[in-house]
Parts: structure tokens; sequence; C-alpha cells
């Protein structure tokens, strides 16, 4: 069958999310209808687990911590679970309302229903589950109370990279004990910390006792990517082997390492794992207050970036972190630096009733989806911007209104998806995503094609606007072509 383009709108709906369920979210993330208009094909398939989410609870309705209670109340943990992060915080962290949970697919269902009006906005953690079991432990785990002369500050380290084996994060030459109070690993499957939901945690007493075990190789004990940012951190050279470089007794640690993605999204940038650095944050802070009192604050640096959003500080997890902030239980520090943005960044001014194109030249061999997000501007009402997509082959889509959800087909295989509906989860701002099938061969006819995408956009309005567009493709060749206006 030759490719061809399907146009639908959001009110029609999709399965497996219902058109109820759609028609009841006023800030839908975009990347949500691609992977459900391709049936999570470039996700590793429909999760049969539960999925993390983010979410914004709406402005005076519930809290955080009163929707987890609410949940148990009325007996919802069969398809929403939350965990002790959000239940039982410490009082420093009560008024909050962003939040994560574990959800299954019933979940959309009750969007219309149950959770009708309780949210702001959420996102989904694409391409990972999550076994939360709504008859988890909820015990708290013992941590022994912070020694007097350590001060009333922690520090706390986010990373995908992270091991609290390093010598850096030794308290002594010899490296038997660590300066990590405790260490979540969000990645161990073995999901035995029961008040979090998954993943593992290690208290010091266990990580010292690992750090003296004889049978711990070389190679993982010096295997970590955030041992370089806490020796910047801890004012010690990074290219330094002396353990004593830094003369000052070192600042306690909590750490965690973060939720990888699944390998088909590894190499692309994709769209930021919002529940899983929630999580991450909630869990430095709220241990700093178990272990050092409320007057602790956590001094916590995040080494996973985004080259997606609206870079303007309106995304969940930004929003979230300036909540946590807000409350003065703790600093956040974002990386940057980290991506090459001249290949994934460009932006064009459309004229008045103007036609303006990008070209996105997309590489050959990929296995990961190519993501565009073109924004608008926050600071004002909804552009009245139309988008066409072109693909090497030259068969144009039709015009995409405010409203719209475009397919390219190539038989039942969905190769591009177009989401236009305005202001969603991700941002403030108006957003048009464009999403691609990989360029490498996988089954059949599951393939984009590699060459030059053409995105137009057409400016119905009387005023001139401008749009930026952030390119998110497989990084792993230097020779990645640059987008162009």
């Amino acid at each position: 069958m030759s490719p061809h383009w399907e146009i639908g709108t959001a009110s029609a709906g999709f399965e497996p999310v219902a058109s109820q369920a759609l028609a009841s979210i006023e800030r839908i993330d975009p990347y949500i209808v691609w992977a459900n208009a391709t049936h999570y094909r470039d996700l590793g398939g429909i999760p049969a687990d539960r999925i993390p989410i983010a979410i914004e609870m709406k402005q005076g309705g519930d809290t955080a911590r009163e929707f987890a209670r609410t949940i148990e109340r009325n007996g919802w943990q069969d398809w929403i679970w939350m965990s002790a992060l959000y239940r039982d915080p410490p009082p420093a962290l009560e008024a909050t309302r962003f939040c994560t949970a574990h959800v299954t697919r019933e979940f959309y269902a009750r969007l219309f229903t149950d959770l009708a009006g309780r949210f702001e906005r959420f996102t989904e953690a694409l391409a990972i589950t999550s076994h939360a079991d709504a008859n988890m432990d909820h015990a708290q785990a013992d941590h022994a109370p912070m020694h007097a002369r350590l001060g009333n500050a922690v520090v706390g380290l986010c990373d995908d990279d992270l091991a609290f084996t390093h010598r850096r994060f030794a308290e002594d030459a010899s490296g038997a004990r660590t300066r990590f109070l405790c260490f979540w690993n969000q990645n161990d499957p073995a999901d035995t910390a029961a008040d979090l939901g998954y993943g593992s945690e290690l208290l010091k007493h266990q990580m010292d006792a690992l750090l003296n075990d004889a049978r711990l190789s070389a190679e993982t004990a010096q295997a970590s990517g955030g041992a370089r940012v806490y020796a910047f951190a801890d004012g010690e050279r990074a290219d330094s082997d002396d353990h004593d470089a830094h003369s000052d007794a070192p600042l306690p640690m909590i750490g965690v390492q973060l939720k990888k993605c699944c390998r088909t999204m590894r190499d692309a940038f994709g769209p930021c794992l919002d529940a899983e650095l929630l999580d991450a944050v909630r869990y430095i802070v709220q241990r700093a207050q178990e272990i050092g009192g409320a007057a602790c604050h956590a001094l916590v640096s995040v080494s996973a970036g985004n080259a997606a959003w609206r870079q303007d500080g309106s995304s969940l997890i930004e929003s979230a972190l300036d909540e946590l902030m807000d409350t003065g239980a703790c600093s956040v520090v974002l990386p940057t630096g980290n991506v090459d943005m001249s290949r994934c960044r460009g932006a064009l001014t459309i004229g008045e009733h103007a036609i303006s194109e990008l070209r996105w030249p997309v590489r050959a061999h990929s296995s990961s989806p190519s993501l565009a997000e073109i924004w608008f501007a926050s600071d004002a009402a909804a552009p009245s911007v139309d988008v066409q997509i072109v693909p090497p082959d030259g068969t144009e889509s039709a015009w995409l209104t405010l409203g719209d959800i475009g397919r390219y087909l190539r038989g039942d295989e969905t190769i591009c998806t177009v989401v236009h509906l305005g202001r969603g989860a991700r941002g403030d701002g108006h957003m048009i995503l464009v999403a691609l099938a990989p360029t490498a061969a996988r089954s059949g006819m599951r393939r984009a094609a590699a060459g030059e995408w053409r995105i137009r956009l057409r400016n119905n309005a009387r005023p001139s606007v401008t749009a930026y567009a952030w390119m998110q493709c497989d990084e792993s060749s230097d020779e990645t072509p640059r987008a162009q206006a």
C-alpha cells in the first residue's frame, strides 16, 4: 500500500485512551498522544505493568498528600498508587502540589469520572514501567540521626551513572566507609525499596559492609560519572586522584542512581523523565529531613539534562523543583552545556499570512525515534498557525490546524505522528510535536525514511509569530546534520 496521511482531531479519540479521557484533560501531554497513536511501538510496546506519571494538582484543590490519602481511603490502589514520599511527607513538604503516581491503563478511563477536575496536567514516563504493588509494606527505613558536627546541610547527587563505591565518595583514605548516608538505585530490578515503589535502597552501614567486601571489583568501585560532578561541588580538582586534595571536612551525602531510559530512547534526547527525577529530589529532601531534622538543607546536583521542553522554566519538572526550593528545604542545580545546540535548535519568524519552512535532516541507521518540538511564545494567545509535513518522498500532508492529530501511514504502520493541540503539559507555550519512527530497519514497513523532512508553518494572523524548534535525534554519530530554517 502506498504511504498516505490521515488527519483527525483530538476529540475523536483513539485506543487505548478513551475519547472522554482526552476531552477531560485541558493540558494533555503530546508525547502521550504520540505513544498511544503508535501503540507504543517505538517505546517497547504498550506497558503491561504500572506506568510512572508526574502530576501537578489543581491550584486550590488537593495537595499531593491529601490526594495520596484519598486514593487509600477510596480503595483505588489497584489502578493508582503513590509512594511514601507523597503519602507521608515531612512537615516542610506537606503543602506541595507536585507528585508522582504509578498507574495502570485503567487510570485513563478514570480521568473523566473519579479524577475529573483534580489535575492541572500530568506527564508519562515513556517506556518505563514500575512494579509498585498496592499491598506493599509502607514501613519507613530506620535512619540513624546525623552526627551534630556535620551541621545542617547535605549534598544530594542525582545521576544515571552514579556508584557509591567510587573512592571520591569515601570518608577515609582507605575507602572503607562511604560519605553516603543512604543511596537509592532506581534501576535495581529487585524492587526492594518498599516505600518507594521501585529500585532498592541502601543505608550507610550496608554500603560500608559492601565496601569491605573483597569481592568488589576495582572496575565497579571506580565507575561513576557523578564523582566528577561532586568533585567540583566539593572544591576538589576533578582530575586529581589525591583524596586529601580538599582539606575541609566533607558534607554528608545522599545519592540517587536515576532510572535509565529503555534502549530505543537512550540515544535520542526524548522527553525528560519527570516522575523519576521528581522522585529522586523528593527522596533526597525527605531523607535529609528525617536524618538531620527540619533545619537540614539539601544541596542537590542533578546531572540529567534535556534538549527539549519550552526552556523558560514552565515545564512540569522545573515547576515542581521550583516548588520544592520555595519550601526552603533544598537548592537544586541543573546541568548545562551537555548538548551541541547547533545540531538540534532552530528558530524562524513567520510574517503575517506567510509560510515558512524548517528543513530537518534525519540521519540513517538510527534505532531511536526522531522527535521535533515546535514551540511558540507563552505570553500570547494561541497562535493561528497551521503545520504541514513533507517527507523525503514528497508526500505532503494536508494542513493541520489547532486540535488536529496527523499520521503518515505505510500500510497499518505509523511512520510519522503530528500532534497540534496547543498548550499542553510540557510547558506554558503552545507546542507542535512531530515524531518519526526509527530509520533503522526493524520489521517490514516499520521504518521512517532518512533524508530531509520539511516542516512548513503557515501564519493565518496579521502579526508575525516566532517559532522555536528543538530537534531530538540519535546523537551516536558525529555526522548528524544540522537543522536549518
